[in-house]
């Protein structure tokens, strides 16, 4: 990792800046910047626009991470770019993110895309996205204590670096809590740029009505945001359409694992239900826990983290929902190892049993299981992605 925008700039540069040849919508945040992503997207794709989406990370493909109208980058295009820049980053020591950015830009210049939906990989200001200079909209979702070696130990330090995506004259969408709202008043102030609070903003009568077909308190919040967004956009775009789009989001943009239903026949054949969720830190747990707590469910929690996030909270929400916790640890050098998680969460109170891998904990869970059951897997993109990649290679 290597925050900063000298070399992507210089990278685009070589390419022809092709950031500057479609428009764009810049999303930042610590939780909900997929999905609200994954519904613009699909409101622009429903309305007939030639829409491009830029996400990260992915589950199983990495080409899941730059779609456009829905469709993933071909292999093709991925070589081919490579083999043209590779000499360029090799010089620049670019890293991973930049160059996957400069493919992304890439392919929607060529691709002809009208309009793309940008997230932020980390952060705001020195995110390798952040050359967009001006998006039809910059879109700010809620903000969470991580990242903190990069961005700062604190809520307002974290939220003033996602704020870094806000552009002179650029209309601002923000979902955050009451005690951050200041940071972002001031900036769009200085910037002279329109602020619009997605949990304040009067939303046409017919916008009201729409329920997120995503589950979760927290995604009402999400599907708020990305109307409040489609109103203040100048883009035309028919209320139908919108609607439709949000309510098809995942079969139009692919997106996966927010409280995703995955009929794995082993958990089905045991009368169970297995939910695969990404959340990641402890707000996204604290919304899960408000989710089954709803619901008067008390799941199986099959979980593994990486090193560097807050853990002790994260296991602090799930023993308030959670029947049994299953450790497990992801493929990558920053998984917290399966073992040391298990102590951990032994030692909060969770009943607890180790697995290594995500698909052998997923089994140990079964065997725990009984009829009416439901496991959730979940911890990170990684987790789940192993799990997928496993059975669906």
């Amino acid at each position: 990792m290597k925050l900063g925008l000298d070399n992507i700039r210089e990278l685009l540069a070589i390419l022809g800046d092709p950031q500057n040849k479609f428009d764009s919508i810049h999303i930042a945040g610590s939780n909900g910047k997929g999905s609200v992503s994954s519904m613009l997207a699909a409101v622009m794709q429903s309305n007939g626009y030639k829409t491009g989406l830029y996400t990260s990370p992915h589950l199983v493909d990495f080409r899941e991470r730059i779609r456009v109208n829905g469709e993933l980058i071909t292999e093709e295009y991925v070589t081919q770019f490579l083999e043209r820049i590779w000499a360029d980053v090799e010089r620049l020591h670019a890293t991973f993110f930049e160059v996957a950015t400069a493919l992304a830009f890439s392919y929607f210049a060529d691709s002809g895309v009208r309009i793309a939906i940008i997230e932020t990989g980390l952060g705001g200001r020195l995110d390798a996205t952040n050359v967009l200079e001006s998006p039809l909209a910059a879109v700010i979702t809620s903000i969470s204590l991580e990242h903190t070696a990069q961005l700062g130990n604190t809520l307002e330090a974290i939220a003033g670096e996602k704020a870094g995506i806000m552009k002179h004259g650029v209309p601002t969408i923000v979902n955050v809590r009451s005690d951050l709202k200041h940071i972002f008043t001031a900036r769009a102030k200085e910037l002279d740029s329109a602020l619009v609070f997605a949990d304040e903003s009067l939303l046409p009568e017919n916008y009201l009505a729409v329920k997120s077909p995503l589950a979760g308190k927290h995604q009402d919040e999400n599907l708020r945001t990305v109307l409040a967004t489609i109103k203040m956009l100048a883009l035309p775009t028919d209320d139908e359409l919108t609607i439709s789009g949000i309510l098809a989001v995942q079969k139009i943009t692919g997106m996966r694992a927010r409280l995703e239903e995955y009929a794995f026949p082993p958990v089905l054949a045991k009368g169970a239900t297995l939910l695969l969720d990404v959340a990641h830190n402890p707000d996204a747990f604290r919304y899960l826990k408000e989710y089954f707590t709803s619901q008067g469910i008390k799941p199986i929690v099959i979980a593994g983290f990486a090193k560097d996030k807050d853990i002790s909270a994260i296991l602090a929400e799930i023993k308030e929902f959670a029947s049994l916790f299953v450790a497990v640890a992801a493929n990558s050098h920053r998984a917290m190892p399966s073992a040391e998680l298990g102590a951990m969460a032994e030692s909060v109170g969770l009943k607890t049993s180790v697995s290594t891998t995500a698909d052998q904990g997923v089994s140990a869970a079964i065997a725990q299981a009984k009829a009416g059951d439901v496991l959730l897997l979940t911890g990170s993109h990684f987790v789940v992605g192993d799990f997928l990649k496993k059975l669906e290679a």
